[in-house]
């Protein structure tokens, strides 16, 4: 509930007051790769044996995520009237899971593995995806700077996590503190991208329509019921089916509105400006039900001793 609260409140701070945020921005890449390195830390042997008793399972999510995510918001765009706007909302189905999902996924006791290599995997197939669905679904073409998704996915995600996961491998006996102290920066750095997220988007947040903001809340929770249906009939135990449902709910919409913002404009980066903001808060509204059902447990999974 804290960390709900925290997003909630640092976003309205944010609104009100861009400019005593703003500051952090330069130092928000930097600091979320050490975060994935603290998160890389809590892997444990359980989740890798996992991973490798079903390697498959990453590329059958992107599947579904690239897959549910794109027809969905096809279908919420035609809620809204304006083409920009509409093809704007495609474009935010069609984008991959948002970095922030690796810590989210680790906040609600999902399998951080599987959400880095889908994240990863996702955002490298994002200009495949682009060139297969936009043409398809809005008729519209939009360029993608290859290098820069990947470098970015490597830097700041990948390396982090495979060096974190790598010194609890070797270390094995890390102090009994460290896991709260991780967890804890993770919660951290959730509120600190809320705040650099809606600072920077203040202007077009403050255009939204009623119309807009439904389509966008639809597409939202559409993707993430979509997903724990797939998840529920693919079989998935739990940790890998909440993986799955952050995955895809919470789309990289960021890069969607700098894509936007190049190719559409301002009023086509306005759907990828809320929702960046709308999917960490609702992926956060679960953190209190996860904890609680976590308490409840009486087997809980390697990383029950992580409170939200």
């Amino acid at each position: 509930m804290a960390v709900l609260i925290a997003i909630v409140a640092g976003a309205a701070l944010a609104f009100w007051f861009p400019e005593a945020v703003l500051w952090i921005a330069p130092a928000l890449g930097p600091a979320f790769a050490v975060t994935m390195l603290m998160v890389g830390t809590l892997v444990r042997a359980e989740q890798l044996g996992a991973f490798r008793a079903t390697p498959s399972r990453p590329f059958v999510g992107l599947a579904a995520q690239y897959t549910i995510m794109p027809l969905l918001a096809f279908a919420a765009s035609f809620l809204v009237d304006d083409p920009v706007q509409r093809t704007g909302i495609v474009l935010v189905g069609c984008m991959p899971g948002a970095m922030a999902s690796n810590v989210m996924t680790l906040l609600l006791r999902g399998d951080l593995v599987l959400s880095v290599t889908m994240t990863t995997v996702a955002t490298l197939c994002t200009p495949v995806i682009l060139l297969l669905w936009l043409p398809l679904l809005c008729d519209t073409r939009i360029d993608v700077r290859v290098a820069n998704l990947a470098w970015d996915a490597t830097w700041m995600v990948v390396i982090p996590v495979v060096l974190g996961g790598s010194a609890r491998h070797f270390l094995r006996r890390m102090p009994r503190w460290w896991d709260r102290v991780a967890a804890l920066t993770a919660s951290a750095s959730i509120v600190i991208i809320i705040l650099v997220v809606v600072a920077k988007n203040r202007a077009q947040l403050a255009e939204l329509g009623l119309v807009l903001v439904v389509a966008m809340v639809a597409l939202n929770l559409g993707g993430y019921a979509s997903a724990y249906g797939v998840a529920r009939v693919l079989g998935w135990p739990g940790p890998q089916r909440r993986t799955l449902v952050v995955e895809v709910g919470m789309q990289n919409a960021g890069l969607g509105s700098v894509l936007a913002l190049q190719n559409l404009g301002a009023a086509g980066a306005l759907p990828s400006a809320f929702y960046t903001a709308l999917c960490v808060v609702t992926a956060a509204a679960a953190l209190p039900w996860v904890s609680r059902r976590g308490a409840r447990s009486p087997k809980p999974p390697p990383t029950a001793g992580i409170e939200a």
